[in-house]
């Protein structure tokens, strides 16, 4: 099999809002989904003068997050009331704190194409991932 059969890649329209002024600083944004991986998506920011910036988080809050507020942790996800962007606040290790604003229909269209990879619901983990959960549930 192809690897490029099991991941999907996107380039997303992401603005970084500054906080208390008006400018917002366009930024590239590319998003990955990989069914080698598939509870998760990655998004790599090219961050201006700046090396890119990494994150990663559950499929599912991504698509709760398309639909209303999710997420209370590092990676918070809001649609705005134009329903055309999403509201995004990544929270680092370092306490810093970012406010983003990215395109409704392309992380939508991102995600249908994850879902066509694996459909919600379908996940399933390796062999050995079971078996480690299953140990560490048990208390082994």
């Amino acid at each position: 099999m192809n690897l490029n059969d099991l991941t999907v890649t996107a380039e997303v329209e992401v603005e970084l809002l500054v906080p208390g002024r008006p400018e917002r600083i366009p930024l590239r944004s590319t998003w990955a989904y990989d069914s080698y991986d598939p509870l998760a998506v990655r998004v790599d920011f090219l961050m201006p003068l700046g090396s890119p910036e990494r994150w990663t988080f559950a499929r599912e809050l991504l698509a709760e997050g398309l639909n209303a507020p999710a997420g209370d942790g590092d990676v918070v996800l809001q649609p705005e009331a134009d329903l055309d962007h999403v509201r995004m606040l990544l929270r680092g290790a370092n306490g810093a704190a970012a406010v983003l604003r990215a395109d409704e229909r392309g992380l939508r269209d991102f995600l249908e194409r994850s879902y066509a990879r694996v459909p919600p619901g379908g996940e399933q983990c390796t062999p050995a991932l079971d078996r480690w959960l299953g140990e560490v549930l048990d208390g082994s």
